[in-house]
């Protein structure tokens, strides 16, 4: 099993929505909605707006401080 089938077997069955996690804070978020909107973001990386440059700022600073 690869590494990302291996963090993609892990998701629970309902993972919020990133507008229902844009409504809390990332220290609150799962490991798991960390990892997966971290990876969306990369993705979309040249097409992010200053607000979404901001919360995936926020989001890697949570993954760093998490250790993840």
């Amino acid at each position: 099993m690869s590494n990302n089938e291996e963090i993609y077997s892990q998701y629970p069955r309902r993972i919020r929505d990133f507008q229902e996690l844009s409504t809390i804070k990332p220290n609150e978020w799962t490991e798991i909605e960390l990892r997966f909107n971290h990876r969306q973001m990369s993705d979309l990386s040249p097409w992010l707006n200053e607000q979404g440059n901001h919360i995936h700022s926020q989001i890697l600073q949570e993954i760093e401080r998490r250790g993840v």
